[in-house]
């Protein structure tokens, strides 16, 4: 994004909205009226006239959304030990960086619109620059800290941090939220509805001033992605890594494992500790030269020689041993649909070869259940197959999905309590299936 697209942003932006509230990324929908109220503390009203006017922030200058890897000196970077270095892989830790806001990975998902909004605003946060206030910082003799800007003393941004240091709040740092959401919007894309109010740790919102604020110094850990592998399709781009903290190349990469101890990896050990270490994906959509974000999620763990990626180890059974019933029923959002069950399919009743599919499907450990990861296009379909006295057995189709730790996306579903999985491609034999026995409604 150039400077022209920023300012862009930032002028639609603080033409459409001036307090807290909702804004939909990419939308020219009128914005709700500005909340009066303020998220934490109060900004008390001033007798005197204050300067209300846009202090400069990086986004009207260079921006920061210039490529920074084009220009790194390669010799001096962190070491990078199953992979060879080039300029895609080189980008993608930059993106991968931007993305991050510690060696912990975010909560996973699949497809940005299955993200949680408060996470992506916890990222865009720590990637906006701050408001150049020029703030003095001083402790008084009780050790109360108390600040000041001789550039901008009759601001109405400085006194608001007059006013939180009085209240006992070490306010270090402002940023506009128009900065926020060009910064969101770079690196999520349009569409989503983003919401100030959503509580961020080390972050206040002040709607009236139309700015968020840092609870003492802002501090960022040096991220550096070490690439297993990445893929380039023509939408999108893949990075399959695990995450380090470490920007000298003359020290160890610091990994920090899953069972929580801190190692350095070095060129002798890295396989040693990583061994069985999980890996994740971070998907990122083309969108001209710019990509953004749109899913993360562990695909499995390194092996124990470092170059490939493994499925964890998972325990299933084939258990599921269904009857045929005497009616079906399909249901897919508010849509019902009989099936008739004596129609032809490959030779067989659509029953028979219904049940076959289906009792195909291996058991999984329940306590998966509430780990399994809803794929970006995935759909719910749910058959409800009727026995004689009434019973009933419901099965709630989930037609994309990954376990964690398994690359593959599947079909899964419930029987009451119990969880299944099936592979993805058996969803097209479902519903094709279920698409030839269909009588009219």
């Amino acid at each position: 994004m150039n400077r022209t697209q920023i300012a862009a942003v930032a002028l639609t932006v603080a033409l459409t909205m001036s307090g807290c509230g909702q804004l939909t990324i990419g939308s020219s929908e009128e914005q709700p009226a500005p909340n009066e109220e303020l998220t934490v503390g109060e900004s008390t009203e001033e007798q005197t006239p204050q300067d209300t006017s846009r202090i400069p922030t990086e986004m009207e200058g260079q921006g920061i959304f210039v490529r920074q890897w084009q220009s790194w000196d390669r010799a001096a970077l962190p070491s990078q030990y199953m992979m060879e270095m080039d300029d895609t892989a080189l980008m993608l830790i930059e993106q991968v960086q931007n993305v991050s806001v510690s060696t912990e990975p975010m909560r996973q998902f699949d497809g940005i619109s299955h993200a949680r909004t408060v996470d992506l605003l916890q990222i865009a946060l720590e990637n906006t620059p701050a408001i150049e206030m020029e703030i003095q910082v001083i402790r008084s003799e009780n050790g109360k800290p108390s600040a000041d800007s001789k550039k901008y003393p009759d601001h109405v941004l400085t006194a608001l941090l007059r006013n939180e240091q009085e209240e006992g709040r070490d306010l270090r740092e402002f940023y506009y939220q128009e900065d926020v959401v060009a910064v969101y919007s770079h690196l999520f894309g349009d569409g989503r509805t983003l919401n100030f109010q959503d509580l961020c740790p080390s972050y206040y919102y002040y709607a009236r001033e139309g700015v968020f604020a840092h609870k003492g110094e802002r501090t960022r850990t040096a991220i550096w992605p070490m690439l297993v592998r990445y893929e380039d399709t023509e939408n999108t781009i893949t990075a399959d890594l695990l995450l380090t903290e470490g920007s000298d190349s003359s020290k160890p990469l610091v990994y920090r494992r899953a069972d929580g101890g801190m190692v350095e990896l070095t060129a002798d050990n890295y396989r040693r500790e990583l061994a069985g270490e999980p890996v994740y994906r971070y998907t990122f959509r083309k969108q001209g030269e710019q990509l953004t974000l749109d899913g993360v999620r562990q695909i499995g763990v390194l092996n124990e020689e470092g170059t490939e990626i493994e499925d964890v180890q998972l325990h299933t059974e084939e258990t599921l041993k269904l009857t045929a019933p005497e009616k079906i029923m399909v249901s897919a959002d508010s849509t019902q649909t009989q099936i008739d069950l004596q129609k032809e399919y490959e030779e067989t009743t659509a029953s028979n070869y219904l049940l076959e599919l289906l009792n195909k499907a291996q058991q999984v450990d329940s306590s998966l259940v509430s780990q399994v990861l809803t794929g970006a296009s995935s759909e719910t379909l749910t058959l409800t197959l009727g026995y004689a006295g009434g019973k009933e057995v419901v099965i709630n189709l989930l037609s994309q999905g990954y376990l964690p730790g398994i690359e593959q996306g599947y079909l899964s579903f419930s029987v009451g309590l119990e969880q299944y999985i099936l592979p993805q491609e058996d969803y097209a034999l479902l519903t094709a299936c279920l698409q030839n026995c269909k009588l009219a409604a």
